[in-house]
């Protein structure tokens, strides 16, 4: 398909990178591709960089400095300060974008394959395409991906609709445009499967409400694409979302294998970062005190650990960051955290106060081994204990598993 495809993306100076990453990822998949970003604060010096390396992707990039009027700053005070003002630039994409149909995209996804089917279906009976709120659980669909028949938008003056909408019902709509969007087109959308809009950032949400089965909807091959809702983003310090991986890599996916069209790999491209390590071991803790954690990490770099909690993680934690061998999985949820038991090898038992026995019982069925310390090991629990003071010993039996 050669015809050019319109999308829109909208933000601010402060997402600069997720804009890019948005369309580093875009780019990787499709050609001929005519990408808006409204925007208000963008500098100019982006804009000409970003449009030379887009262009020889072989797609275009326009700046769309959006001043309109009815951008109202009153909206995003009123109820939902949390939701940035140009989330509602979505509103006036009639007014300055030509084509018939437009993909508009929020900046905390990424795409993983072609979407031209996005753009040839037949749209002609409604408003827009989109996808259900958070695999249907939530209310109506969710606005960060629509598919939109512009042409009927042009023609039915909706821009000013959804104004006059949002002004009436502004201390009314609990999730801001969305609300909005969701009365307007109530019984006027086609809607699309989960994989055009795959909610990854529901997780915390699907694991306290007890949606279980959202954790065992297949993520391979990989949802077509990927939106990191709720306030657990990727490029966060840390979260406990999956496939964040996904994100930093199409962040630093480099714009010289985009333009020359290479044929990415994506789920073998994501395994890379792991690969070489000769052993996994994983802790499930609620303190910062591991016993001789850094003698372990630092003399074991072949080795990769996994340090989990069912709570944020302090500083003490935070500072492990800094060896490439180690991963932290804080607030880990428990169809993730089932991953990581089945994927690790060795179990260490040698965090401080509270034990969770159930973890290392899981290992003892799986003839896993559990290596402990003396002075923090679980009683009842079969283990490997090693003095705490002579801690090479256990440097060693580990080394031994690597033979």
């Amino acid at each position: 398909m050669n015809k050019t495809k319109a999308v829109v993306l909208a933000g601010d100076y402060g997402y600069i990178r997720q804009i890019e990453t948005t369309i580093k990822s875009l780019c990787s998949h499709h050609k001929n591709l005519k990408i808006h970003v409204f925007n208000q604060d963008i500098p100019q010096e982006w804009f000409y960089y970003m449009r030379h390396n887009v262009q020889k992707a072989g797609s275009e990039l326009q700046d769309v400095k959006l001043f309109n009027s009815q951008l109202k700053l009153k909206w995003e005070a009123a109820n939902f300060p949390h939701i940035n003002y140009m989330a509602y630039a979505r509103y006036f994409i009639p007014d300055y974008v030509e084509a018939d149909r437009v993909l508009y995209l929020d900046c905390d996804i990424v795409v993983t394959r072609n979407l031209d089917n996005l753009f040839e279906m037949d749209l002609d009976d409604y408003y827009v395409a989109t996808t259900r709120a958070t695999y249907g659980t939530g209310i109506g669909f969710n606005s960060g991906m629509m598919v939109l028949n512009n042409k009927r938008w042009r023609e039915d003056n909706m821009s000013q609709k959804l104004v006059e909408l949002t002004d009436r019902e502004l201390y009314n709509i609990p999730e801001g445009d969305q609300t909005i969007l969701n009365m307007m087109f109530e019984g006027k959308k086609l809607e699309l499967e989960d994989t055009y809009n795959f909610q990854i950032g529901f997780d915390m949400g699907a694991a306290l409400d007890g949606h279980d089965w959202i954790f065992e909807i297949p993520l391979s091959p990989l949802p077509a694409i990927l939106h990191y809702i709720s306030g657990q983003k990727p490029w966060n310090t840390v979260s406990n979302m999956r496939l964040r991986e996904v994100w930093w890599f199409y962040y630093f996916l480099d714009w010289s294998r985009i333009i020359a069209g290479d044929k990415i790999d994506l789920e073998k491209e994501l395994k890379r970062r792991n690969e070489g390590y000769q052993c996994q071991l994983l802790t499930l803790t609620n303190s910062d005190q591991l016993e001789r954690i850094e003698e372990l990490v630092t003399a074991l770099p072949e080795c990769l650990f996994h340090i989990a909690a069912y709570t944020l993680m302090s500083d003490r934690l935070l500072e492990l960051m800094s060896y490439e061998n180690v991963r932290l999985h804080p607030s880990i949820l428990p169809y993730p955290l089932n991953d990581l038991i089945k994927e690790s090898d060795i179990y260490l038992d040698i965090n401080y106060d509270q034990k969770f026995e159930n973890v290392v019982k899981q290992f003892q069925e799986l003839n896993k081994p559990i290596y402990s310390f003396d002075n923090v090991q679980t009683e009842g629990i079969q283990e490997e204990v090693f003095s705490h003071e002579n801690y090479q010993e256990m440097i060693e039996r580990i080394k031994s598993n690597l033979n």
